[in-house]
């Protein structure tokens, strides 16, 4: 019971906080321009036949304008087949203090993008949106 009433007061002290200042304060955003690069990683697809693995592919990510990259491998390999994608992105402290990651925006039909700021790792899992899209899984590291 006592940890209602903690839980009751919390709830009613936070939400009840005087803003005499009338500005509603925004998270920071930072820029997507980390992201921004060449990647190396193990890059996974399939078809109804067989699962296909590469490592050491190469994803290169570029900047397709203030909130969105694009996610697309290394030409003239062989899993250069699959389809690019380009992702709307947010920055903040997703996966830790003090770092700047990148993620997909949620609920994107791309699939989903991750930047780990703290070791410039990024993790891409993207979703077929037409009958000609192959997808792909990748993780990897900056170069």
């Amino acid at each position: 019971m006592s940890m209602l009433a903690v839980l009751t007061f919390g709830t009613i002290t936070t939400s009840c906080r005087n803003n005499d200042d009338d500005t509603n304060e925004q998270p920071a955003q930072g820029s997507i321009d980390a992201a921004v690069g060449t990647y190396k990683g193990k890059l996974n697809t399939s078809n109804t036949n067989s699962v296909y693995e590469w490592f050491d592919a190469i994803v290169i990510v570029t900047k397709e304008g203030s909130n969105k990259l694009k996610i697309t491998t290394k030409s003239g390999e062989e899993y250069s087949y699959v389809t690019p994608k380009t992702f709307t992105v947010e920055t903040g402290a997703f996966f830790g203090e003090n770092t700047q990651d990148i993620v997909s925006l949620t609920g994107s039909l791309e699939g989903i993008f991750h930047y780990y700021g703290s070791n410039k790792n990024i993790k891409v899992i993207t979703a077929e949106q037409a009958t000609t899209d192959v997808y792909f899984n990748f993780e990897g590291v900056k170069q």
